[in-house]
């Protein structure tokens, strides 16, 4: 199978072949008919002279002289013409192909020679043509002109012409090569964004991901195709982390709990501890923290393949504002954070299911707080922007870096990996957010300054919203 390359230099060189074989062919033939138009337009003017030159030697009382005639004849004779002069009355028949037979016979041959060496399936032949001689405007003889025809090239006009040619042959090995030079310059410059795809791709079936294609095509699909390309390795290379980053956050939450677990039943066989009730109250939380970390795990995965049935009603987001509120009191109190909420007017009404409202809500509003100093504070603000309804949270917190901001709602993702229990739990709470916000049909987006504080939108189009 042959490369691109090859098949692209090879179109290209057959393509610049026919194309400077057709250039050719016009060429020459553009070439033969300005010769042939040329060749006849000189004969005639040649005959026309011939015939001006002999009326002016004739003279009414002795007519032509011979010398005359011989030198016009002989001078026409040297441009491959046969001059026969006859009076009417037959007083003069001077012909000079009589006078020289084998002269004449030379021109002649040397004139078929020379339109067959040029053009070898020429078809020529002896040509006589009759002119009057006229003297005060009468007529007083007859000049016969003979010629190879219908035209010949003299050598002159033949050493000319084949001249040309042979610049042209001179001149289309240099193009030849020059446009072979450009053929293999386009081919490259085509072929070489495809070669750096090909082995890319190679790559990163390989398993190497991340591979990052570094030539800049100008043309455009070939530019979109890098692009494509590398935008796919930085996905797969993003996936491939967050998956390897995913079983080891699964393996880091679980074994804490089942270590426990663990120990505790151990220590039970050995008769190192008492099966008490707050033995068993110990082992209950943490099959309990099990129960919810495997949940949560099904819950995104049911979002992830839109196995999710949402029960949407109208939602007064006061109320939602107001539960929230109660729900978090005791803890914003110990920390000495303010809730605060705020309602534009005409947003008060949300269309969707409750509960998973409420449980993305729970989410920002646990993460905000976690994030917020004592003194800060928290704010809910539910406002109608560019034809949709959003639901914000902001707090005054630490703030983000761009590169966590970017990530922050993919699985398992966590700004702190120490996973300490004053920073969060295992990364799928804020990933579990975004799916039900895209289940509604909204987006999710954040934005954030460090030192200032984030704030998290949901925001929901208006056809799954309404203001009742």
């Amino acid at each position: 199978m042959r490369k691109l390359r090859t098949q692209l230099t090879i179109v290209f060189t057959v393509l610049l072949t026919v194309a400077l074989g057709l250039f050719a062919l016009l060429f020459n033939g553009t070439l033969d008919k300005l010769f042939e138009g040329y060749a006849k337009e000189q004969r005639n003017n040649q005959i026309q002279q011939i015939q001006k030159q002999i009326n002016e030697q004739y003279d009414p009382l002795w007519g032509y002289t011979i010398s005359g005639l011989e030198v016009i004849g002989n001078a026409a004779l040297q441009n491959g013409l046969i001059v026969h002069v006859r009076t009417l009355g037959g007083e003069l028949d001077w012909d000079i192909s009589v006078h020289k037979t084998q002269e004449c016979q030379l021109v002649l041959q040397h004139a078929e020679e020379n339109m067959h060496s040029r053009y070898p399936a020429f078809n020529g032949s002896y040509i006589e043509q009759d002119y009057d001689l006229l003297y005060d405007g009468k007529q007083v003889g007859y000049l016969t002109v003979g010629y190879y025809g219908p035209y010949a090239l003299n050598d002159a006009e033949l050493n000319l012409i084949n001249s040309l040619n042979r610049v042209l042959l001179l001149l289309g090995i240099a193009l030849a090569g020059i446009a072979g030079f450009l053929v293999l310059l386009l081919s490259r410059y085509f072929t070489r964004p495809i070669s750096d795809v090909v082995g890319a791709t190679a790559k990163i079936a390989r398993g190497e991901y991340g591979q990052i294609i570094r030539t800049q095509p100008k043309t455009q699909e070939l530019a979109s195709l890098v692009n494509s390309v590398n935008e796919m390795s930085e996905t797969l290379k993003l996936r491939d982390e967050q998956k390897r980053r995913m079983t080891a956050d699964i393996a880091h939450e679980l074994r804490t709990p089942l270590s426990n677990l663990q120990s505790h039943a151990e220590a039970v066989i050995d008769d190192v501890w008492e099966p008490t009730p707050e033995l068993f109250q110990s082992i209950h939380e943490e099959i309990l923290r099990l129960t919810r970390i495997v949940s949560q795990l099904r819950e995104l995965n049911e979002l992830e393949s839109e196995q999710l049935q949402l029960d949407k009603e109208s939602i007064e987001v006061s109320e939602l504002f107001e539960s929230i509120c109660s729900d978090f009191c005791v803890r914003f109190q110990n920390k000495d954070v303010l809730l605060l909420r705020t309602l534009s007017d005409g947003a008060t009404t949300l269309w969707g299911d409750r509960d998973k409202i409420k449980q993305c809500m729970v989410n920002l509003v646990s993460n905000a707080l976690r994030a917020t100093p004592q003194g800060g504070h928290v704010t809910l603000v539910c406002e109608r922007m560019q034809g949709q309804t959003c639901l914000s949270v902001t707090d005054t917190g630490i703030g983000m870096e761009q590169k966590d901001l970017d990530q922050m709602f993919e699985r398992f993702y966590r700004a702190d990996p120490s996973r300490s229990k004053n920073t969060g739990g295992m990364g799928i709470g804020l990933a579990i957010t975004k799916a039900i916000v895209e289940a509604h049909g909204g987006q999710i987006s954040a934005h954030s300054a460090l030192g200032i504080g984030t704030t998290v939108t949901m925001s929901f189009p208006n056809d799954m919203a309404s203001n009742l």
